[in-house]
């Protein structure tokens, strides 16, 4: 489902291309640990079966789970991709942005 485009602006980027670009561009920078890239597979998956939501809510937790670094550019992607499916709690009930580094 596409949201409508504000006057002036750009469109929007649907959620689960969001959330599938940032999972795989996470899944690239920790290639060498092998279970947060099977769980971030996951979550393109979930994306690629129109889970969207299940995707968003499913990258938080796994984010809390392994504690893993997230790029300043991937959380704001995320923030977006929540603010467009009105989830931010899959964000912030989790605490993704403690995990937040600049780079």
């Amino acid at each position: 489902m596409h949201l409508p485009t504000p006057p002036g602006n750009l469109p929007l980027e649907p959620p689960g291309d969001i959330i599938r670009s940032v999972a795989l561009r996470m899944a690239r920078r920790l290639a060498e640990h092998a279970q947060p890239v099977r769980a971030l597979a996951s979550v393109v998956h979930m994306v690629e079966n129109d889970e969207t939501e299940l995707a968003m809510d499913d990258i938080g937790l796994l984010i809390q789970w392994f504690q893993f670094p997230v790029l300043r550019s991937e959380y704001e992607d995320l923030v977006l991709a929540a603010e467009q499916l009105n989830s931010l709690e899959s964000l912030t009930e989790t605490g993704v942005e403690r995990f937040v580094v600049d780079g």
